[in-house]
Order: C-alpha cells, then sequence, then structure tokens
C-alpha cells in the first residue's frame, strides 16, 4: 500500500478498516517497535549505542506489511521469478538454564541475529525481557509518566553491574478504551563479557533484585532459534527483521522492496474462511481455497498499491490450529507460495 492508497482506505474519509488490513498495520507497527533506552552512568569511558524508543507509532502508515515494501520507487527492475532453497534462521545467544517455569522466549531480531528475549506470560504481566547488545546501552531521560530510582552496584557472575527500579505507566484494554496504570520493574545491565552487554528488565515476581540477579546469572551460551521461521526461501533473500515471535520479514537482497511477511494475527483479526477475498484490499482473482499442513487454507491475487505490482495473501494454519498470514510477491508461483508456507513453524 503506497501512501497514496493508504490515506483513501485509512483516512479519515476512507472506508471502514477490513479485518486484513488492521491484521498487517498490526504487524508492520510490532516489526517497528523498539525497545525502551536504558540510561547509562558509567565511571570510565566506553563505547554506547542508544537504544531507539517506538519509532513504530508511525509504521500504520505502512499497513499493508506485504509482499512489497512501502519506499520510494527503485529504478531497478525486480526479478520476475524466484528459486526456493532451504533458509536457516538467525538465532539469538543466550539461554536460560535453569528455564523459568511457565515461561517461553519470544525473540527480536533482524538478519545479524536476535537482540531481544521476551519471556513473558499470556497477559504480560509476569516475566521478564533480556536485551542483548555489542556496546553499553545508553538511557534517555525518563519518558512521560516513568519514575527512575537511583542506579545501585551489584555484582554478577563477579563482573560489576547496575540495577535500578522503577515504574512506567502499563495500558490494558481495547484500544479504545485503555486503562493505564504504574507498573514496577527492575532492571539490571552490565558486560557480560567483552564486547557483549546483556540488560534484564524484571516485571511482576521478576520486579525484585534477587529474581533478576538469579536470571542474569542463569544465562548460558547456547543460541536459541527464533520462535517464528521459514525453512524455505528464495535464493538471494535474507531476514530483514522478526518481532516477538509473531511477525517475521524476508526481503530481496537485490532489490529490497519485495518482501515476504509472515504473521500471526489475533484471534479477533482470523477472518473466516469463505470471507477472506472480500476482507483484503483489492482482490484481482478468485479466492483459491488450497491445503497447507493438511488444513484448509485460503489464496487471493491482490493488488498491492505500489507501482503494477501484486501479492499473494494467503491465510494457513499450524498443526496445532493457530492461524498465520503469508503475503509474497507475484514472483512466486501459487505453488511456491504454498511450498514456503509449509515450511513455516512457530514454536509458542
Amino acid at each position: 500500500m503506497n501512501e497514496i492508497t493508504l490515506l483513501r482506505e485509512a483516512g479519515p474519509d476512507g472506508p471502514a478498516l477490513t479485518t486484513a488490513t488492521r491484521q498487517a498495520a498490526r504487524a508492520a507497527l510490532m516489526a517497528e517497535i523498539e525497545g525502551r533506552p536504558t540510561v547509562r552512568r558509567r565511571r570510565r569511558p566506553s563505547r554506547r549505542v542508544a537504544l531507539r524508543v517506538g519509532a513504530g507509532l508511525v509504521a500504520v502508515a505502512a499497513a499493508w506489511a506485504g509482499a512489497v515494501a512501502v519506499t520510494s520507487p527503485d529504478p531497478a527492475t525486480p526479478p520476475s521469478s524466484v528459486t526456493l532453497v532451504g533458509f536457516d534462521m538467525p538465532t539469538f545467544p543466550l539461554s536460560l538454564d535453569p528455564q523459568p517455569p511457565g515461561l517461553r522466549p519470544a525473540f527480536d531480531g533482524s538478519g545479524d541475529g536476535a537482540t531481544i528475549a521476551d519471556y513473558h506470560d499470556a497477559e504480560y504481566r509476569e516475566g521478564f525481557t533480556v536485551y542483548v547488545t555489542e556496546d553499553e546501552p545508553e538511557r534517555a531521560e525518563p519518558a512521560e509518566g516513568e519514575r527512575v530510582g537511583d542506579v545501585r552496584e551489584r555484582e554478577v557472575a563477579g563482573r560489576d553491574a547496575e540495577l535500578v527500579r522503577g515504574s512506567r505507566p502499563w495500558c490494558t484494554g481495547p484500544d479504545t478504551d485503555l486503562d493505564c496504570t504504574p507498573r514496577g520493574y527492575t532492571e539490571l545491565i552490565w558486560e557480560r563479557r567483552e564486547g557483549q552487554w546483556v540488560r534484564i528488565e524484571g516485571h511482576g515476581s521478576y520486579d525484585d533484585p534477587a529474581q533478576v540477579t538469579a536470571v542474569a546469572e542463569s544465562l548460558i551460551d547456547r543460541p536459541q532459534p527464533a520462535t517464528l521461521a521459514v525453512g524455505l526461501a528464495p535464493a538471494g533473500w535474507s531476514v530483514q527483521g522478526f518481532k516477538m515471535g509473531r511477525v517475521l520479514t524476508l526481503a530481496n537482497d537485490a532489490y529490497e522492496q519485495q518482501t515476504l511477511t509472515v504473521h500471526i494475527p489475533r484471534p479477533d483479526e482470523v477472518i473466516p474462511a469463505g470471507e477472506v477475498r472480500e476482507s483484503v484490499p483489492g482482490p484481482v482473482g478468485p479466492q483459491l481455497d488450497v491445503a497447507v499442513n493438511g488444513r484448509p487454507a485460503q489464496l487471493v491475487l491482490c493488488e498491492s498499491g505500489y507501482l503494477d505490482q501484486r501479492t499473494w495473501y494467503l491465510q494457513a494454519q499450524f498443526p496445532d490450529g493457530t492461524t498465520f498470514v503469508l503475503q509474497a510477491p507475484d514472483t512466486f508461483t501459487q505453488e511456491q507460495v504454498l511450498a514456503v508456507a509449509a515450511q513455516v513453524t512457530h514454536t509458542p
């Protein structure tokens, strides 16, 4: 969806947003939101990197998070076909031993690997997030409504660490009626080894210095694969980004406007099987009732809203019945779309 199409379909005078457009907007937003910055006050000189805050609030402007990214036109000619090959996903470098009871990780990252592992329960009330960077994180000023306590010195596996306790607004409820209350957190930052900085932020029962320190001391060097992954992809494509175990985007290295996106919609965003064609923007072909993983799936060819390119929209299910959506450019054949979908895995 380009900017003009977006204004026409999602602007104040546009028609009501379709379920598919809301799905794609949410996927684009999730793919853009970054971790909150952390403030550093170190006594010795060090390299620093700022952790960006939610640039993704403008990502709804890229609502059709499908096969063609919203970027300025590239004079290069997009390829007219793809060749599928086996594909290995990037990994998160660390694991926990022992694993925290009742919590499973979801990862954020790029083609260089995952940098965030999020361990929380389904309600996001209980758990913690682990951030890994090469450089020492730099903290921005507290956000509106956030309270930050004093920095306290601690030790993690014999290395100096800094611990901060604070709170920030935490909002729950429907998008149109959010209920925001203060939510406490405990944050621990240290250089685990040369060139590897780790930040842990705990919530719920993990909003506790002892609990967060125990998590820190349980980290081991054992890579973990992404929770949402593809095992088959076009040759010459690589991971552009993945978010929270629910959104994954691959891009053509030679023509970055071409992307393949897999995302897991919320249960209330799943389109009824008989209504997929009428629910997606710009359908140009019939709804094809197909099968993926031995389960019914629905495939529709759509206008992308970008130049003259088209995109496949596939709604399918994992073996456990969880719905996922795959969007790919029409340089994929119908058979290739289904082949990639059959190699999409999800480990919640």
